[in-house]
Parts: C-alpha cells; structure tokens; sequence
C-alpha cells in the first residue's frame, strides 16, 4: 500500500514530504475508502470475518499470510476458489469508528446504577457492517436512555440511600428511615414504615423531570 501511495503522488508530482506521514495517519487515510474491505482473524483459522459475515484469506502473495494480525484491511477482494483479500496492511479496531460515525452501531446492555459514578452506566459494543469493532465499554446511559436512568436514580440513589452526597435532606431522611425501622423492631410491628413504592412516588413527583444523575439532581 505505501508503494503504490508513493507511484501515485509521484503521478500527481506532490512534493516528497507529503508521504512522510506515519504508519496510523497513513493507514487510516485509505481505510475510509475501505472499510468494508476489512477483516477480524478468526481465532481458530487463518480466515478473516470480513464485512456483512464474508469470509476470507490472505493472498498468499503477501508479506502477512505467515503472520496474520488480527485486524487487515485489504486493497481488493478477489473470489477465485475461494475469497482472497490482496494488498493487505494491518490496522488497529480502534481507527475505525472515528472514521465512520455514519455507518457504525451502538448496542447496549446492562443499564445498572453505580453508586461511586452517581449515574446510570451501561456497556456499549460497536459495530460496522457486522464485525465487533468496541466489543464492550463502559458508558453513562442517561443520554441513551434518560426516562429509565430517572427511575434507577430514584429507587437506588434516593429510596434505597446508595447514593454519596452532602445534601442534608439525603442524611436526615435517612436517618428518620433508620429510627422508624428501630421503632417497629422495638414494637414487634412492621407497617410504621412506608414502603419503597411509596417513597419512590414521593421523590417521583417532586424532582425535576431532567434529573436522571447525580450531577443533574446537584444541578436541578
């Protein structure tokens, strides 16, 4: 690839220095014009999980058909007995998605509340055209989500105390939850204390509709 990068600014007579980019600029130059001409190795075989679930190899003509990585992009896909991907170079998974926010997709899961985070957190996996290109990472789902992080917020933040704040209102209801539940375990009862249906429709009916954090309640 940098062979025939250089042919070609000769061809067009640019000055030298314009190829003296390093190896990322480089590569990541000509996979926006290929990326679905890109390839994860597969972990068992020498084939390549390419673009919409294509399987391909390595011609092998070149210089990384011994020696795989686990990411290629590939010049041209050629179908003979079987799918070659020519011109090979390596890359790295992570030039991609900046390279095409038009074409990759976000999936979720695992919406939880982090009592440290003071948010909703979720895992997030990126994809283009199929292939795993962010398996997993770790993000704040409030703006994915914001009706249900409000809810998490609420039931975990505020009913159920996980929360770190220097709010006075937070400690003292707190403490009051704790005095009542020493009264009715003093008195052997158990319906002094409101349930945790009721105290979520307390706060729910009280707090601002956009606070779905911490940070938003510290705001609100």
């Amino acid at each position: 690839i940098h062979r025939q990068l250089s042919q070609t600014v000769k061809l067009l007579r640019l000055p030298v220095n314009t190829v003296t980019a390093d190896h990322r600029t480089v590569h990541s130059a000509l996979l926006t014009g290929l990326l679905s001409h890109i390839g994860q190795k597969d972990s068992e075989k020498t084939e390549f999980t390419g673009a919409h679930s294509a399987r391909f190899a390595i011609f092998p003509a070149s210089q990384l058909f011994k020696k795989p990585p686990k990411w290629i992009m590939v010049a041209q896909l050629l179908e003979t007995s079987r799918l070659w991907g020519r011109i090979a170079a390596r890359i790295e998974p992570e030039w991609i998605e900046p390279l095409a926010p038009h074409l990759v997709k976000y999936h979720y899961s695992d919406p939880h509340w982090e009592k440290s985070q003071g948010a909703v957190m979720a895992n997030e996996k990126v994809t283009l055209f199929g292939l795993p290109i962010v398996a997993s990472r770790k993000i704040n789902y409030g703006a994915i989500d914001p009706p249900l992080c409000r809810e998490l917020f609420i039931r975990h933040g505020l009913v159920e105390g996980q929360w770190q704040t220097r709010h006075v209102f937070f400690h003292a209801n707190l403490q009051l939850l704790a005095e009542v539940e020493a009264m009715e375990h003093k008195s052997r009862r158990r319906d002094i204390l409101v349930d945790d249906e009721t105290l979520f429709t307390f706060y729910e009916q009280r707090i601002g509709a956009d606070v779905v954090s911490a940070r938003h309640f510290d705001s609100w």
